[in-house]
């Protein structure tokens, strides 16, 4: 009973924060459209179909190979995070010919993809059930997947995408926990809350890091360039003003070399046949 009751106190607080984290994440969207090079939509829309579909049969070999429901549950709730971010991950990946930020921004737009994806289906089906309060909290999802995506590829910014992958995963895997052992395990399912209260927490606390920095990273970029041309400008207008210079003072030499020639040859004749 009082696991039963832990999981539904963490559901409200998993929706709270993620209102919370909904018009964050939107607002840093908006933002980081206005510092990163934009992506064509059709290539986010199949980036964003991709990932799905990768995730989904990943999640149904678990469930298939499992010799029973409860197993299955048990082994999602250690797996969603590492399948799910990793299905997320695959345009940054594979996309190594881009500019880091074309990258980032491809990839965060494939989570936010991902996300309303499977809202979409998880709404139908839940709505189907009558679990109108689940709807709802699949809804609040949307945003909690680019929050993880960005969270990875800060680490991929900072240091090593293989760290921020973890992260993120980790933060998945702890988000989803207390409903997918709640099968398997019933009330004992509430042990985990805690945990994954904190993890709610830390997600909350970190969708300003994530974006800030990814939106200053760009921003950096975008001053070095614009530092990189600048010099590049200066340097080739010196070039031809020292150009100029030489080509005056050759015209001395040249009228020096003349007079010494006429001198040597009086009549205007030069020394070739």
């Amino acid at each position: 009973m009082v696991g039963e009751i832990l999981i539904a106190v963490y559901v409200f607080i998993a929706i709270g924060v993620g209102i919370r984290v909904f018009f964050r994440t939107i607002s840093w969207l908006s933002e980081s459209d206005r510092a990163v090079f934009p992506v064509p939509f059709y290539s986010v829309l199949s980036w964003g179909i991709t990932a799905f579909f990768v995730a989904m049969i990943l999640e149904m070999l678990v469930l298939k190979f499992s010799p029973e429901i409860s197993i299955a549950m048990l082994v999602l709730a250690i797996v969603v995070g590492p399948i799910e971010e990793g299905a997320k991950l695959l345009p940054f990946a594979l996309k190594q010919d881009e500019n880091v930020m074309v990258r980032w921004h491809l990839t965060v737009r494939t989570a936010l993809f991902f996300g309303i994806i499977e809202a979409l289906m998880y709404f139908v089906l839940l709505i189907s059930m009558g679990n109108f309060f689940g709807a709802i909290l699949r809804g609040v999802v949307v945003t909690f997947h680019v929050v993880w995506t960005a969270i990875a590829l800060e680490g991929a910014l900072k240091s090593s995408l293989w760290n921020g992958y973890l992260r993120a995963a980790l933060l998945h895997s702890l988000y989803d926990a207390p409903i997918l052992l709640l099968y398997p395990l019933g009330g004992l399912a509430g042990l985990i809350v805690p945990v994954s209260i904190a993890a709610l927490i830390y997600i909350n606390g970190a969708v300003d890091d994530a974006f800030g920095f990814a939106v200053s990273y760009a921003r950096k970029l975008v001053e070095r360039k614009r530092e990189t041309y600048v010099s590049f400008e200066e340097g080739h207008e010196t070039l031809e003003y020292g150009d100029e210079e030489t080509l005056g003072a050759e015209e001395p030499e040249k009228e020096n070399q003349n007079e010494e020639n006429e001198n040597e040859n009086p009549e205007g004749f030069t020394s070739l046949p």
